[in-house]
């Protein structure tokens, strides 16, 4: 029904493309589809937390195994995020936000009638790359559907709002699936979300507006991304093992070593080859605080993801408490994140996004500082729900500030791109996250068992140490180094900026390179 609004008019050497205008209701129920699928990405990650007793047990699981639940759906989810970013900046990123959502639907179907391990392994890490197509996707629809600034970092905010709420409620979710189902109803809730999103992203969703390039696979850089991906997902294999299994180990050194090759030949390929085929253009490392701002999204997934790694299983073994109680438990991080989400996008306009962001961390380092003392049931009240609290609340401040200013910093043009870099971070940092503070945990629990005694908290309170330490060097990173422009610098490749005019009947984008104009119907 879209494909009518959007009409050819050709004048002279230029082709004129008239957008659709889309009334508010219609903008809020995309936006809500795009929240949604972000929500479901998230979901499908954190709601198997309560159930991974239940899953080794069904799938005959080792200890070590069990990791791979959540590394098989990480490491595809890291790793094709950049390409599905390049998709959707080449081809438009409608169909590559209505096939991912499908994918993540379809392929979770497939997980829940698992009875082999192998297999569930292999469906989790396809539905990862489903995931990775609705990321950049989805923000670069909303980039482009919400142009007015002030609407667009709501959206933004609102997207990555999702994500995080995505994790907590996830858990409760998973938790009611695992006492009162089974743990496969986990995985079919999941296709009850992603199937739908696409069947109405095909009718709701409008056709994106010509790509100044013609589509072709080969501006996709098969060369680069095939390193790049590679390269991910040697690393998180590597480090998934070495928390598994151990670090001193040909298998995990091997990898390690290999994946740090092949991602130093990939930013040595994209600095040779034309950057407008370049599947990441090294001059997106020289907008302004782009590379502080892609290490700062190592943070919130990381933080939350560690957090729940850490405590859920200490809540069911060491407080006897049910996966619906624990659940109900780290409740506060989801009810305090969801309050926050769409609030947080007011602080840019009235502060720049620096002062926000670290003024977040700090609280956070606040937050994670209280938590290695809430180490008896009793001290829940008076540790972990204050953290609980604080933490989560200021983590959302960070992570959506931090995302409104990545595409602040860059053009458009390459908004899939850059979500595709950022969340790269971001999805990176749950399977480093559960590695590093795995590692950490269990190497202080076998010292504990070693001894005759009980794991106990120990274990717990030292992976939060190194969270904390983590969230000070950002700190000091983004004090330093998040640079405030005096003005804001005209991008050459962005064209003439757009008309403010208020008696202006249409708002209008020049492409040079082939002379398509896209002009927004009033």
């Amino acid at each position: 029904m879209f494909d009518s609004l959007m009409k050819k008019v050709t004048g002279g050497s230029d082709d004129v493309y008239v957008r659709p205008q889309l009334g508010f209701g219609r903008k809020v129920f995309m936006l809500s589809l795009f929240c949604m699928a972000e929500f479901m990405d998230a979901f499908i990650a954190s709601a198997l937390f309560p159930a991974v007793n239940e899953m080794n047990e069904a799938l005959n699981l080792g200890t070590n195994e069990s990791t791979w639940i959540f590394a098989a759906f990480a490491a595809t989810f890291s790793a094709f995020l950049l390409i599905s970013g390049r998709v959707a900046d080449i081809y438009g990123s409608k169909w590559c936000f209505i096939v991912g959502s499908a994918l993540v639907g379809l392929f979770s179907l497939g997980c829940g009638f698992c009875h082999n391990k192998v297999a569930l392994f292999v469906l989790r890490a396809l539905a990862g790359i489903g995931a990775a197509m609705t990321v950049p996707s989805g923000l670069s629809l909303i980039v482009e559907w919400f142009p007015d600034p002030v609407e667009q970092n709501r959206g933004i905010a609102l997207f990555g709002g999702a994500s995080g709420i995505g994790n907590v409620f996830g858990i409760i979710i998973g938790a009611f699936c695992v006492q009162w189902a089974s743990w496969r109803w986990i995985f079919w809730t999941t296709t009850c979300m992603g199937v739908p999103i696409a069947l109405i992203s095909m009718v709701v969703v409008p056709p994106s507006a010509p790509r100044p390039n013609k589509p072709s696979w080969r501006r996709l850089d098969l060369g680069g991304v095939s390193l790049i991906t590679t390269a991910i997902i040697l690393f998180i294999y590597a480090v998934t093992s070495g928390s598994a299994t151990g670090w001193a180990r040909a298998k995990v050194i091997a990898p390690l070593i290999i994946s740090v090759l092949l991602a130093a030949a990939f930013f040595v390929y994209e600095a040779k080859i034309d950057p407008h085929m370049a599947a990441l253009p090294p001059r997106v490392w020289f907008y302004p605080n782009v590379p502080i701002l892609v290490a700062l999204a190592l943070v919130p997934f990381f933080w939350w993801v560690a957090s729940f790694y850490l405590l859920i299983p200490l809540f069911q073994s060491e407080y006897h408490w049910s996966p619906i109680m624990s659940a109900v438990h780290v409740l506060p991080m989801g009810t305090f994140s969801a309050i926050v989400a769409g609030g947080s996008s007011k602080l840019v306009e009235y502060m720049n996004p620096k002062w926000s962001i670290l003024g977040g961390l700090i609280f956070d380092i606040i937050a994670t500082f209280i938590l290695p003392f809430g180490n008896t049931r009793q001290r829940y009240w008076s540790y972990l729900f204050p953290a609980f609290t604080i933490g989560p609340w200021e983590i959302m401040v960070v992570y959506t500030n931090a995302n409104i200013a990545i595409f602040m910093n860059t053009p458009p043009e390459i908004a899939g791109t850059v979500g595709a870099v950022f969340n790269c971070a971001l999805q990176g940092s749950v399977a480093l996250g559960i590695a590093i503070v795995g590692s950490i945990a269990s190497s202080e629990n076998a010292k504990q068992i070693a001894k005759g005694r009980p794991p106990g908290y120990k274990g717990v309170a030292d992976g939060f140490w190194f969270i904390l330490a983590l969230l000070l060097v950002e700190t000091i990173s983004v004090l330093v180094f998040y640079k405030i422009p005096k003005t804001i610098p005209a991008d050459v490749e962005q064209g003439p900026p757009k008309s403010s005019s208020a008696s202006s009947t249409s708002a209008e984008t020049s492409i040079p390179e082939k002379g398509i104009v896209v002009a927004e119907a009033k």
